[in-house]
């Protein structure tokens, strides 16, 4: 998929993007195709790909959403998607980068500072370990971060009452969130429903699982993280 072609699907999907986007996209692209050869950020690297499998994947959250001025949040964010190209696309939302490994942030620092992006911070930690973001967040995103019924875990009690929770996902998000009713259950959530897309190119499907925080999170959670993987709820 080539510049033209993403510009076509999202203009397609409703999605109108800031006039600047699109030069500064390829300029992201550019720098992780060079960052890549030095650490690993991404399997894929064919630019085409790039847009489709990365870009694409991560911009169709638009549609039909309204994040403007949002507080956003992106657990294990990695080479930054979706929570950069969010940043990129709305630049009145507060975007919050969240990884546990220091040496991506050092290309999403200089990301940031190549593209002039005022509107992203860097949260260096596990997501499970945020106590002092307990009910801030408008909305969580995650992208191959863990198994839903992780992810809500320590998604939930970060995010505001009547937040958003969107976990990406791909063909099998069906079955992880019958894995998940349990979860959904005790973390207090109702689950809002499923948008679905077949990435043109390729056709892979992808799937966005959404949910609204309906009632405080018990403190309890989210538990130590190996207490998360042993015994997932």
């Amino acid at each position: 998929m080539d510049e033209a072609k993403l510009i076509s699907v999202l203009s397609g999907e409703g999605i109108n993007l800031p006039e600047d986007f699109f030069p500064k996209l390829k300029v992201y692209a550019e720098l992780l195709s060079e960052w890549n050869e030095k650490m690993n950020l991404t399997a894929i690297t064919d630019p085409e790909t790039v847009y489709e499998k990365h870009f694409l994947d991560c911009l169709l959250l638009l549609k039909n959403r309204d994040l403007n001025n949002k507080e956003i949040c992106d657990l294990g964010s990695g080479a930054g998607f979706p929570g950069m190209l969010l940043a990129l696309a709305v630049p009145s939302a507060k975007i919050t980068l969240v990884d546990a490994t220091k040496k991506k942030f050092l290309f999403l620092e200089e990301v940031q500072k190549t593209l002039q992006i005022p509107n992203v911070e860097f949260h260096i930690g596990r997501a499970e370990e945020m106590k002092e973001f307990r009910d801030h967040f408008d909305i969580l995103t995650c992208r191959g971060f863990a198994a839903l019924r992780i992810f809500l875990e320590v998604a939930a009690p970060i995010t505001k009452r009547k937040g958003l929770i969107i976990a990406m996902k791909g063909a099998k998000a069906e079955e992880e969130l019958l894995e998940a009713e349990k979860a959904i259950k005790k973390l207090r959530l109702d689950y809002v429903g499923a948008d679905r897309f077949v990435l043109p190119e390729c056709q892979q499907t992808r799937v966005e699982l959404t949910f609204r925080k309906t009632g405080p999170t018990d403190r309890k959670y989210p538990r130590p993280w190996k207490d998360i993987l042993e015994r997932p709820l």
